[in-house]
């Protein structure tokens, strides 16, 4: 199984001029990761970056301008003398333009009447977490912000996931740690595999046709499973550090979710330099990540929730959700590396 590479850099938001390196996690030289995660960031030679101000998200800029370059001659004639259109192609020719006016600032006024006012937005803002201000974006909602099911896929296609097979199936826990699933395997028959969990999310987890079609690169157990899941159901484990983590921040969770950690000022520069806040499974690597990038103060810890941002990223209820980015923890993306090339 072959994936491309990943190539990113680490960014800290300050509001003031910071610096950024280029990150790598490979496993061997010349090897890229499939998987982005926390280690990609503790080998780097740092460069400056431009001074910049507060980095704030700009809302989508929507203009509409309606051009007509067609001249339409009406000629009518009577027996007395030339007259103007009859009225019911002059009722039919306003009625067009009123539906091309309407239509082309439809979507204009849709986007206004759905931006926050008097709103300063920073990047933090992007991810719905525990600790929000739950009045500065509590009515926000835009399709602008929403994400396309593919666009979601290839999110959740950063983490990979561990799952026990046995004979051609695969059993209900599907593991974010490796090691933790290997523990559980009861039986020298049983083998733990590695998936994407884009491959599993919506058609195993939460039972939603549509958003994922099997291909080549899916597992036979993953494939047997999803034509039999109307009869079994699937479960996320997360990794014992993470739930512990969320009984440390006080995070409440849903059966079967999934806590999430960002940490406030932090993000990574991706392809072409666009800032993206990275979710980490695990408290731990998201503090290894600030601290790596010289940061004297203690990171701040924000908690949320798998369910929580996929929601989000569907429905666009926080300004630029599309750059967020789920970060897996370093051994088991390393691990799930070296699984991957060999099954």
């Amino acid at each position: 199984m072959k994936y491309s590479t990943f190539y990113a850099a680490a960014l800290a938001i300050t509001g003031t001029t910071e610096g950024f390196a280029p990150i790598s996690s490979s496993r061997k030289a010349g090897t890229a990761s499939a998987f982005p995660s926390s280690e990609a960031i503790l080998q780097q030679d740092q460069r400056a970056l431009a001074p910049s101000s507060n980095l704030q998200i700009q809302s989508h800029d929507t203009s509409c301008a309606l051009q007509q370059h067609t001249t339409t001659t009406l000629q009518m004639s009577s027996n007395n003398d030339n007259e103007g259109p009859a009225p019911i192609t002059a009722i039919f020719i306003s009625l067009v333009l009123l539906f091309f006016v309407v239509s082309a600032f439809a979507p204009l006024l849709d986007f206004a009447s759905i931006q926050p006012s008097n709103q300063d937005l920073n990047l933090g803002d992007a991810v719905v977490t525990r600790q929000d201000d739950t009045n500065k974006l509590k009515n926000y909602q835009s399709k602008f912000d929403a994400l396309s099911s593919t666009r979601i896929q290839q999110k959740l296609a950063n983490l990979p996931v561990f799952y026990i097979a046995q004979d051609g199936g695969m059993q209900e826990n599907i593991y974010f740690s490796y090691n933790e699933a290997t523990n559980a395997a009861s039986s020298g028959e049983s083998v733990v595999k590695v998936t994407t969990l884009d491959q599993i999310m919506y058609p195993l987890i939460l039972k939603r046709e549509g958003m994922f079609k099997p291909t080549a690169a899916t597992p036979i157990e993953v494939k047997n499973a999803i034509a039999s899941s109307s009869t079994t159901s699937y479960k996320l484990v997360p990794s014992a550090a993470a739930v512990t983590d969320a009984k440390d921040t006080g995070t409440t969770l849903k059966e079967g979710d999934i806590p999430l950690f960002s940490i406030a000022r932090l993000a990574f520069a991706g392809s072409g330099g666009q800032p993206q806040v990275p979710l980490f499974l695990e408290r731990a690597d998201g503090v290894t990540s600030y601290t790596r990038l010289g940061k004297s103060d203690e990171a701040v810890v924000r908690t949320t929730s798998l369910l929580d941002v996929l929601d989000s990223m569907e429905r666009g209820t926080r300004p630029a959700v599309g750059q967020l980015e789920f970060y897996g923890n370093a051994e088991d993306v390393l691990k799930a590396d070296e699984m991957s090339s060999s099954q």
